[in-house]
């Protein structure tokens, strides 16, 4: 499978954003994305997230050649290499270290069977109340429903992030927005790789939280990347005990769970500082 961080469209959502993209050189026929950044002082920052068979010779190759202050990897899997190269565990993660993806080769009967009794209900309770389902272009009024939901939430704005990842993922983005009397009440954006549904960003009003629309809603995003020939709906983040900044998670966690699927845990961050002066800034 290859993660979402490891395709083009990620690649320009990235530079939207203001990375640098950075291609490290073909081995074995693999490449993999890098993303730069200069910080004032610090110097020049870089991630590497989810990559494939990531080698020795090219974190060597990609330091040298960009002269980076910090390296961040986020690994697809476990490699001891890293370790040798004087990788450390960070503090913290940019990713989602811990999701839950659900087998979308399963018939949508078997899917629903497959869910908690509540979440079922709710998806019911939800169609008989009148929410409407809508297939959408509309990124703005997403944009600002998701902006007034993370509001109330006292979370940070992402509208920017948003609009950046409607605009790289273009034709492989999906949004779906909940209508109830012809209110907006929510909308879930999901994103696509090769054979993966990303579940990005989600938003409700309080109305519609008690319609139960984004128990809809996100049903039905499940239900169309499957109709697309996904293979896989990834929940993209659920709430891990290895990071304290992920507490906040544990309401959505348990909304997310309601879906069934099977729990993923990625391994932790690792991060190298050219300077060792520089990890007391492990951020």
């Amino acid at each position: 499978m290859t993660d979402l961080r490891q395709t083009p469209q990620y690649a320009k959502y990235m530079q939207i954003l203001g990375w640098e993209v950075v291609l490290l050189n073909k081995e074995l026929g693999i490449t993999n994305y890098a993303y730069l950044k200069k910080i004032p002082i610090i110097g020049a920052i870089a991630k590497i997230q989810r990559p494939n068979n990531l080698t020795q010779k090219q974190i060597l190759l990609f330091q040298k050649n960009n002269n980076l202050a910090v390296i961040y990897i986020e690994p697809l899997i476990h490699n001891s290499s890293f370790q040798i190269l004087g990788f450390k565990h960070a503090r913290s993660a940019f990713l989602p270290s811990k999701t839950i993806q659900i087998d979308l080769t399963k018939s949508e009967e078997q899917l629903l069977k497959e869910m908690k009794p509540k979440t079922r209900y709710n998806i019911g309770v939800a169609k008989k109340r009148g929410v409407d389902i809508k297939e959408s272009a509309d990124i703005e009024a997403f944009a600002n429903l998701w902006k007034s939901s993370a509001r109330r939430r006292l979370a940070l704005p992402q509208d920017k992030e948003i609009r950046a990842l409607w605009e790289a993922f273009a034709g492989k983005a999906c949004l779906l927005l909940a209508y109830h009397d012809n209110d907006l009440v929510a909308g879930v954006l999901t994103v696509k790789s090769p054979d993966t549904a990303f579940y990005m960003y989600a938003g409700s009003t309080r109305e519609g939280k008690k319609l139960f629309a984004p128990t809809l809603v996100a049903w039905e995003a499940i239900r169309l990347a499957k109709k697309l020939r996904c293979k896989t709906f990834d929940f993209e983040g659920i709430y891990d005990p290895r990071y304290s900044s992920t507490k906040s998670w544990r309401g959505f966690t348990k909304f997310k769970e309601g879906f069934g699927g099977k729990i993923v845990e990625f391994p932790k961050t690792l991060v190298y500082f050219q300077n060792p002066l520089l990890r007391f800034l492990n951020f």
